[in-house]
């Protein structure tokens, strides 16, 4: 049953089991009003930046930086693909992450950023061990931290030995408004993503990485390639001194 208004007579939430009146439905919606709050605060606090086992990873050549960018825009305007949801306290825009150890098939991956502005214009990073990967990517969509990453397009990524500093490319993004939750903020369904044309922003990606790996050595720039059903899925067992 849909509330439209406030009534002196109780009312009952079909197939939930819930009854409220005139007293109750504000302090509910005041707790709903709350835990937006907290989750918005979860979302703003929780940046995954560079830790320092990281970096010595890099720094020995055990790992290399792949990084890449999402730029994303909704109702052809710009957004943050990595800001949390209202509602879900996910990002519009979820990754994952396939190799040798699931044979390629992608999973929901922790990934993470070089800095707080960075993030904000949708870089990102995973380090990895040479290999050949394949990167999920689904969205820009509100609950797509909830949905099968196995469902998403996917693209090849071919990390290369004796590399510290690799950028894939950036995967320009388009989304639409579909309505509003209760309390507001728009709900995100993606838009005509069939294409998925990766974009080449290396001097961007060049200066980002020469700001926080200085002695990281020269950037290699390898795009990352479509892959779709039905193509081939080839791995690489890697390396015995590799870090895995």
């Amino acid at each position: 049953m849909k509330y439209t208004g406030f009534h002196s007579e109780q009312r009952y939430t079909e197939g939930h089991g819930v009854w409220y009146s005139q007293d109750t439905l504000p302090s509910l919606l005041s707790a709903l009003a709350l835990m937006v709050l907290f989750a918005n605060l979860i979302g703003c606090t929780s940046l995954n930046v560079l830790s320092d086992a990281e970096k010595s990873a890099i720094n020995a050549g055990e790992k290399t930086v792949v990084l890449l960018r999402i730029e994303c825009t909704i109702d052809n305007q710009p957004y943050e693909p990595f800001r949390a949801s209202m509602w879900t306290g996910e990002p519009v825009v979820a990754l994952g992450i396939g190799g040798f150890e699931t044979v390629g098939e992608p999973r929901l991956a922790a990934h993470g950023f070089l800095s707080e502005d960075s993030h904000r214009a949708g870089w990102t990073y995973f380090a990895l061990s040479s290999g050949i990967y394949y990167l999920a990517v689904l969205g820009p969509e509100s609950d797509a931290g909830i949905k099968n990453i196995r469902e998403a397009p996917r693209w090849r990524v071919d990390v290369p030995e004796n590399t510290r500093l690799l950028y894939i490319g950036t995967l320009p993004l388009t989304g639409m408004a579909d309505g509003a939750f209760l309390l507001g903020g728009k709900i995100i369904k993606p838009a005509n993503n069939e294409e998925f044309i990766v974009k080449n922003e290396h001097e961007l990606a060049k200066s980002l990485l020469a700001e926080h790996f200085p002695d990281g050595g020269e950037m290699k720039t390898s795009p990352m390639q479509r892959w779709c059903q039905g193509d081939p899925i080839i791995i690489r067992t890697p390396r015995p001194d590799s870090g895995r």
